[in-house]
């Protein structure tokens, strides 16, 4: 009676319910293996584990509370808890905990700058058109999608010209880091977004 698991290279191991037959999910047979693995695990001093509970299988979380596991990071299909086996400080890595944002400087052929105001937001001012990252999305690809979302034009970035980091954001644990790219312009129109654009505006000048 055991779970099919698999090791990493940091001496843990990870176990997915997806795995799991219909026997094994019900609730009380899945407490039985879950504290007859713990016992195994640790007489082989494995220090770590991770299961990874589709959320098809989520009637099983309170049965990993119950047995000491806490929650590590979410998806929209599944999330992952975890429990640290040892008498030891955990030293199990945290989930990613940084938002990564860019805005872009777009300037055109006569050197004016592209600035656009927001629908919505702390700030309604004259700005750079930006906004957050996408999953497995470049700096320089965030920038010219932004850029194309809110204002309609097209343009490519060229470089960084600078980025802050700060440590509060509107997620708790996560900080934020923004970049500024600059931006060379491949078509000028301006098309406003009609969700999140007030205005858009080509300046020879900030204001």
């Amino acid at each position: 009676m055991h779970f099919k698991e698999m090791c990493d290279i940091y001496g843990g191991i990870t176990v997915n319910t997806a795995d799991l037959d219909s026997t094994q999910k019900e609730r009380n047979f899945f407490n039985k293996i879950i504290s007859v693995s713990l016992d195994l695990w640790r007489s082989r001093e494995i220090k770590g584990v991770w299961i990874r509970v589709s959320i098809e299988d989520s009637s099983l979380i309170p049965v990993l509370v119950e047995n000491g596991f806490v929650f590590h990071h979410t998806q929209p299909h599944y999330l992952v808890m975890t429990k640290w086996l040892p008498d030891t400080p955990s030293t199990l890595p945290r989930y990613a905990h940084t938002m990564i944002g860019v805005g872009g400087l777009v300037v055109d052929n006569d050197g004016r700058v592209l600035l656009m105001k927001e629908k919505r937001g702390h700030y309604l001012g004259w700005k750079f058109p930006g906004g957050a990252s996408d999953p497995n999305e470049s700096v320089f690809d965030t920038a010219a999608r932004e850029v194309l979302e809110e204002t309609g034009v097209c343009a490519i970035a060229e470089a960084i010209l600078c980025f802050r980091q700060v440590h509060i954001s509107q997620y708790e644990n996560v900080g934020d880091i923004y970049f500024i790219c600059l931006m060379n312009v491949i078509k000028s129109t301006i098309k406003l977004c009609p969700r999140e654009t007030a205005d858009c505006k080509w300046f020879t000048r900030y204001i």
